[in-house]
């Protein structure tokens, strides 16, 4: 499946201004940031959750 970029950037950015007015927020955030709390982070609290379980020491924790 091929997938036009411009088509993918502009469904984030208006998926991005949605959630925040639905969540009546006040501040606008940028999409950057509004992605990046939707997806990266979840994933890398997974990623430390997952290498603790396994026993692997991650370098940046504390």
């Amino acid at each position: 499946m091929v997938l036009n970029i411009n088509v993918v950037a502009k469904v984030v950015h208006a998926s991005a201004h949605f959630w925040q007015f639905i969540a009546c927020n006040p501040e606008r955030l940028s999409s950057d940031v509004v992605l990046h709390l939707l997806f990266c982070l979840p994933f890398q609290r997974l990623f430390r959750s997952l290498s603790t379980y396994l026993g692997y020491r991650h370098p940046h924790s504390d």
